[in-house]
Formats: structure tokens, C-alpha cells, sequence
């Protein structure tokens, strides 16, 4: 599988952020995040400064989810990249 042009595909991560109070919030928790944290799985040919392997945050709510040999992934377009790890 390789994405093509300015798309990348995407893997999401869980987040679990664990409050003072001890309380964990995971991301079912916290909706009103737009923001969502994965790995990339293929980069298309004119995506720069992003390579597979690497952790991003993207907008989850211009992502297409996809289904890929039973795994559940996200495409993007370059743009909707905000945040490289």
C-alpha cells in the first residue's frame, strides 16, 4: 500500500491523559479535542518533511477512514497535518 500525491495514511493512536486528580480521560472523554494523534503509515510522493514511522497530530474531522486488510486507518491530505512529534 502507498499513498499517493499530498496524502498521507494514517494509524490512530490511543491517548490516555491522566489528570491530577488521578482521573485518566481518554479520548471518548475528551470529544471537543479536534486534534488527534497518530503514527504514518505511507506518505505520497509530494509530502515533505513527513516520512513513515513518525507521530503526528492531524484533524481527525477532515480525515477518511479507510479499511486496509482488516485494520482501520485514516487518509489525510498534507495539509491536515498540524503538529510532527
Amino acid at each position: 500500500m502507498k499513498a499517493l500525491g499530498s496524502y498521507i495514511v494514517l494509524k490512530r493512536e490511543k491517548e490516555e491523559v491522566k489528570k491530577k486528580s488521578g482521573l485518566i480521560m481518554t479520548e471518548y472523554t475528551e470529544k471537543d479535542i479536534r486534534y488527534k494523534l497518530a503514527e504514518i503509515i505511507s506518505v505520497g510522493d509530494s509530502v515533505v518533511g513527513l516520512e513513515k514511522g513518525d507521530k503526528v497530530y492531524y484533524d481527525f474531522v477532515a480525515a477518511s477512514p479507510v479499511r486496509i486488510e482488516g485494520e482501520k486507518l485514516e487518509v489525510v491530505h498534507d495539509r491536515q497535518v498540524v503538529m510532527k512529534l
